[in-house]
């Protein structure tokens, strides 16, 4: 197995909200020694459990679990779902910039859209 740099970023943003990673593996109802094998590669998170990291992280467990279970498929099934889940990614992604413009421009009134700080638009 490999080392997923999105997932230990992922459990490292949980781990922080909930207050250690001792507590969040409380909380996911699994055993601590799991999320250190999932950050080592020795260990597959799944897409259901990416997700409730995702919400303890507060970030999109729908946008996770579908990442995660496009990721976790094999050949023609991962083709398949790259083709039906990918498209409502890129829907839901665009749809989030677009939100973000739209506050942004009625948050800042007059601002140019240079003005507007670039984590804001990432």
């Amino acid at each position: 197995m490999t080392i997923d740099d999105s997932l230990i970023s992922l459990i490292k943003k949980a781990a922080a909200i909930v207050g250690s990673e001792y507590k969040l593996a409380k909380e996911l109802g699994i055993p601590q020694q799991h999320i250190s094998n999932w950050k080592t590669g020795n260990r597959t998170c799944t897409p259901a459990d990416r997700a409730r990291l995702a919400g303890f992280a507060k970030e999109d467990a729908v946008q996770e679990l579908v990442r995660a279970t496009i990721e976790s498929a094999k050949g023609a099934k991962r083709e398949q779902l790259q083709a039906l889940l990918g498209k409502w990614l890129r829907q839901t992604g665009a749809a989030t910039s677009s939100a973000v413009l739209l506050l942004a421009s009625l948050t800042l009134g007059g601002a140019m859209m240079s003005d507007i700080p670039r984590c804001i638009l990432c």
